[in-house]
């Protein structure tokens, strides 16, 4: 477990540059399209849908982005499971160099606050399942323009996600550095789905997600080992406040852009204060 350094305060500017306005926005945009543009070119995108998790609703939910020599390279994390039913779309997850990659996800099912393994009680111990990205693909996987279809339907065929694909044992830890960002604020979403996006600024490569199920006022983001030192990230959040399971118009939305550091990220993120921003979940 990672200890954060002291908390980054995001500054709030309001500048008015009425003659500059039109060109800031329009290279905006065009940032924009190259972003995309380099990330459909380098990463496939991911659905993750998963149905009848009854078993696990109020626990931690955690999918793994595993690369070939088993490093985590991405985490999508739910915390207090709020839908037995649900969708995750992740917008240019899995590189495509250095194939295959792998989905290891697991809920906590003892509710230990780390993964424990498959051993022992259906209740003492934890779920976890794999699908790897290569073919021939699962049963429940597809490939459909440029991303990863998984429809997972629960079951009890469960794999420890800290093997290795020979089923050698590896040690699961995280490598990479924790991201923390502290929602203040949100006393207007209580109850409501937030969720947090985390992208590389410079390859447009999503590095994490974490996705609240029932917000309250205050309450940390967090997903350990996903996080380069001294990187530009690029941070969206959203609430869903139609309940629909995705970011859809009318939806609040704020984004900021946040550097790493050796001790990774930590900071405030003010839903009050913040200036609502557009943002892209890449969601067709």
């Amino acid at each position: 477990m990672y200890r954060f350094g002291s908390l980054l305060s995001i500054a709030l500017l309001s500048v008015t540059l009425p003659s500059c306005t039109a060109a800031l926005d329009l290279e905006r945009f065009h940032q924009s399209e190259r972003t995309a543009s380099a990330s459909m070119a380098q990463f496939y995108d991911v659905r993750f849908s998963a149905r009848s998790m009854t078993s696990h609703l109020g626990e931690y939910f955690e999918i793994r982005v595993v690369d070939r020599a088993d490093r985590v390279q991405a985490k999508a994390v739910c915390t207090h499971l709020a839908q037995p039913d649900f969708s995750l779309y992740m917008k240019g997850v899995v590189p495509k160099t250095n194939p295959p990659y792998r989905l290891d996800f697991w809920a906590d099912h003892n509710n230990s606050g780390k993964y424990d393994g498959i051993e022992g009680g259906i209740n003492e111990k934890d779920h976890a399942w794999r699908r790897v990205l290569a073919d021939p693909l699962p049963e429940d996987v597809r490939f459909i323009d440029n991303r990863y279809e998984v429809n997972f339907l629960h079951d009890t065929a469960f794999v420890d996600i800290f093997t290795d694909l020979t089923g050698k044992k590896i040690s699961g830890e995280d490598t990479l550095l924790p991201f923390n960002l502290n929602i203040v604020g949100a006393t207007a979403y209580v109850g409501k789905v937030i969720e947090v996006r985390v992208v590389e600024k410079e390859s447009g490569r999503l590095v994490g997600l974490h996705r609240q199920g029932s917000a309250v006022d205050t309450y940390p983001a967090q997903i350990l080992g996903i996080l380069d030192e001294q990187t530009p990230y690029e941070v969206s959040t959203y609430v869903d406040a139609n309940g629909d399971g995705k970011f859809s118009a009318g939806d609040p939305s704020w984004k900021v852009d946040l550097v790493s550091t050796s001790n990774g990220i930590a900071s405030d993120f003010d839903l009050k204060s913040l200036p609502q921003t557009p943002i892209e979940t890449g969601d067709p």
